[in-house]
């Protein structure tokens, strides 16, 4: 299971199993973010209108944040003078990534919550694609989807297809991204995203 797509080994069962986390983490992998703006810009919040709650949701996503960064998830990019104090700007260091065995061991209400942000966040980042015009720019854009009857040899050859189709664009995400550093170029930013779940039984 990707959320935002790699955070390996126990970090992930350990770290990665609040879906604050989990959002925090697709965040910073796509752009600078701190406790306070999550806060103002993911929560809605304002010092000035809501002060008991901003003050209250800012604890607890400081909290989360806090976790993350001695996890090694994410680290600080820029220290923000704030009246006294520093706000401490965070980037993401890894990607937010469940082996099936991690999940398995995720209870289903918290599998809930993670798979909502999860989808959440695919869901905005493609409207917001297609409302820019992005999402049909380029002809050799992909979107397909099917349906399918599979018996349990059918559903593992599946999963395990995905999982190698994820693995190879996750590569092909590292690679560019080294390639981009070394040359300077220019950065085509792009989502992938690949899908595959039990559906409903038919009427």
């Amino acid at each position: 299971m990707e959320a935002g797509a790699v955070v390996r080994g126990k970090t992930a069962a350990a770290v990665m199993r609040h879906p604050v986390r989990v959002q925090i983490l697709v965040i910073a992998n796509d752009r600078d973010i701190s406790a306070t703006r999550f806060v103002q810009e993911v929560m809605g919040l304002s010092l000035a209108e809501q002060p008991a709650d901003y003050k209250r949701a800012l604890s607890h996503v400081s909290f989360h944040f806090r976790e993350l960064e001695k996890a090694g998830c994410i680290e600080v990019v820029e220290m923000v003078p704030r009246r006294g104090a520093f706000e401490r700007v965070y980037r993401g260091t890894m990607r937010a990534h469940f082996t099936d065995d991690e999940w398995s061991e995720v209870p289903d209400d918290e599998k809930g919550r993670i798979t909502t942000v999860a989808w959440q966040g695919l869901m905005a980042r493609t409207e917001a694609a297609r409302m820019a015009g992005t999402l049909d720019a380029r002809d050799d854009r992909w979107l397909g989807w099917t349906v399918a009857k599979l018996d349990e040899r059918g559903w593992t050859e599946m999963m395990a297809a995905m999982s190698r189709s994820f693995d190879a664009l996750e590569q092909i995400r590292v690679d560019a991204e080294a390639r981009l550093e070394e040359t300077d170029g220019e950065a085509i930013p792009a989502t992938f995203a690949v899908l595959g779940y039990e559906s409903p039984p038919e009427r």
